[in-house]
């Protein structure tokens, strides 16, 4: 399972001026009796607040929030009928709306929640002409590829086959990212481009970003997603993509014991360097491969260094313990070094770096990891 980050969330975070409170009045056509829905704000960092996540409920499809808020947010509101026996997961449905201390309307219906109408915010006006903008390039998209198909030769076909293999996430990611450079001069797209700073930098690397700042209005600057774009340049974004024959970035991080390990530490041998989590199936399966590996290489210079993207101390020493994890562990909490240094947007991951602290390959693992191994590390 290769984690692919769909980008959903629009939002920029600023002190309200003073209202009475946010009252929100909703109506989903299609829904009858009571069901539950999970409320949560997002926080300025791009993150759910589950510690104060809410449960209220909807009766005959309709409903009303009320809360004194003390910024502008966006709010995440997920449908969530009772499991029953033969439960679709997909029948869980989800909207994010930008609110404030105002009266704010939504009008949606059972199986579109996502795309409810959302009226008495302005901000909320301006994510919609996001949402319209792409939306309109995804139906473009199509077209392409439908006409493509329509020719019925080999090579149109060839084509649309690729054309189609790019997934919506990613499509709807570009797209919105595309928008925000188009229009800088706005909350919404200043919000967009602090979340893929957040969740995916390899789309914003260094000298992207600082065109992007360097256009903004004083005021877009120095608000809070402004300032997380400007920290993103100074002290975090990296130049490009590490390629094939590059030396790695420099990084240190703390293992199970506290004490921080460097990469430049380990110089002189062939490193497999590794970025994985507790919750991901395909990195925990490859560790036993790894394990078969380190034991068969560990005395001949060869050493692993596995970097966990784990927000939890604990789950990530209980994966590494389970996954007898015999080699170099490393903590990255924050994930500064696997989503910022090293623009990780997926794993597992992986660098293969020989003696000379070259990189000599990429995501390599199975058959082809042993075979490069047996050339690079002679008996």
């Amino acid at each position: 399972m290769r984690k692919i980050l769909l980008f959903t969330l629009f939002i920029c975070c600023s002190h309200t001026s003073a209202q009475e409170k946010l009252q929100l009045d909703g109506y989903v056509k299609g829904y009858e009796g009571k069901v539950p829905l999970i409320l949560n704000l997002i926080k300025p960092n791009h993150e759910a607040d589950m510690v104060n996540e809410e449960v209220i409920y909807m009766v005959d499809g309709k409903f009303r929030i009320e809360k004194e808020l003390e910024e502008l947010t966006v709010l995440s509101i997920r449908i969530r009928p009772e499991i029953t026996e033969g439960f679709d997961p997909r029948s869980w449905e989800d909207c994010w709306i930008w609110v404030a201390n105002k009266r704010i309307t939504l009008i949606g219906e059972k199986g579109s929640f996502t795309n409810s109408n959302v009226t008495g915010y302005y901000r909320q006006d301006e994510n919609e002409h996001s949402k319209q903008y792409v939306n309109g390039k995804l139906e473009d998209y199509r077209q392409r590829v439908d006409s493509l198909l329509r020719l019925q030769t080999s090579e149109a076909t060839a084509l649309a086959s690729k054309l189609k293999s790019v997934s919506t996430t990613r499509l709807m990611n570009t797209y919105r990212l595309e928008y925000s450079n188009m229009n800088p001069n706005n909350y919404v797209s200043v919000y967009d481009y602090s979340w893929f700073v957040k969740w995916i930098p390899e789309m914003v690397p260094k000298a992207h970003a600082k065109s992007f700042y360097n256009v903004l209005a004083d005021s877009l600057k120095y608000s809070t997603h402004g300032n997380q774009i400007k920290y993103y340049i100074d002290n975090i974004a990296v130049s490009r993509r590490l390629k094939i024959g590059d030396k790695p970035y420099e990084f240190s991080l703390p293992d199970s014991t506290g004490q921080q390990i460097s990469l430049a530490s380990l110089n002189k041998k062939v490193i497999l360097l590794d970025f994985w989590s507790s919750g991901c199936a395909p990195c925990r399966k490859e560790h036993k491969n790894y394990l078969k590996l380190y034991n068969q290489f560990k005395h001949r210079g060869f050493e692993i260094v596995s970097v966990s993207q784990d927000r939890s101390r604990s789950r990530w020493l209980k994966a590494m313990h389970k996954d007898q994890m015999i080699w170099t562990s490393l903590w990255d909490e924050e994930m500064n070094v696997s989503k910022y240094t090293y623009l990780v947007s997926a794993i597992p991951d992986n660098y293969l770096i020989d003696e000379s602290g070259k990189i000599m390959a990429r995501n390599i693992y199975g058959s082809q990891l042993q075979g490069l191994l047996n050339e690079l590390i002679q008996e």
